[in-house]
């Protein structure tokens, strides 16, 4: 194995105990990063902490309320004093048809999935040193005019439009902090196991993803690993599709 491109860095994952954030703590704890684990389920961070071993900072929180975001930070910055790696992970998906939206649900999501990546990132940006990097996730699940839940399709255009913009922000600029999203497609996780856990949904999504297969959660955290390297110092305010083509061909 190379050298560990992470060694000493500090890492905020936040839906960090299961899926893609799952996957992205292992790789990261594998390259000798510092650990920021945040999550609702306080015995799930538990456990996530408990396999990776080492040094690691977990922090039960729902990032769609603003106070949570800054207990977050100001854990982080007891802990640590700084950041080096942001990846705002956490997020829903599931919505009720589009006439069975109320308010509060439409309220709810774009918490979670903006307003949540947003303030974690604004909260956390005095902690970055120079040099650092934040990964936002969105979807490649509106490709190619392929059906999806209008509202969460809606929440994820929403941070991939908030990538480029505070990436391109004078006080991030000045801290020299880049800002990357990276676009999962059909991903084998918890929650789409739940969702689309028949054989036929499974064949229907196999068969519009040009590689013909669903991603797994290690396929997304290794780009999310490349976008928070040095191997991306020249990169900011792009979106990097983990889709097996989907968006693309």
């Amino acid at each position: 194995m190379g050298e560990a491109r992470f060694t000493d860095q500090v890492v905020l994952i936040t839906g960090g105990s299961s899926g893609i954030g799952w996957a992205a703590a292992r790789l990261f704890a594998a390259e000798g990063a510092r650990l920021v684990l945040v999550g609702r389920d306080a015995g799930a961070l538990r456990a996530a902490a408990a396999q990776l071993g080492g040094e690691v900072l977990t922090v039960a929180a729902d990032v769609g309320q603003v106070a949570d975001v800054e207990r977050v930070v100001a854990e982080v910055k007891q802990r640590h004093g700084h950041l080096d790696v942001l990846f705002a992970n956490a997020g829903l998906s599931e919505c009720p048809p589009i006439q069975e939206t109320d308010d509060a649900f439409f309220e709810r999501i774009m918490d979670v999935n903006v307003k949540g990546v947003f303030f974690m990132f604004v909260r956390a940006l005095p902690l970055f040193r120079p040099g650092g990097s934040a990964i936002f996730t969105a979807t490649a699940t509106h490709a190619r005019g392929k059906p999806g839940d209008p509202l969460y399709l809606a929440s994820k255009a929403a941070v991939r439009s908030l990538a480029r913009s505070l990436a391109g922000d004078g006080a991030v600029l000045a801290r020299r902090v880049r800002v990357n999203v990276v676009s999962p497609g059909a991903t084998e996780t918890p929650l789409t196991a739940a969702a689309h856990g028949t054989q036929e949904v499974r064949a229907y999504v196999e068969g519009m993803v040009p590689l013909g297969r669903w991603g797994q959660p290690a396929d997304v955290a290794k780009a999310v690993l490349f976008l928070a390297s040095a191997d991306a110092a020249y990169i900011t305010g792009a979106e990097l599709a983990v889709d097996g083509g989907l968006a693309q061909i």
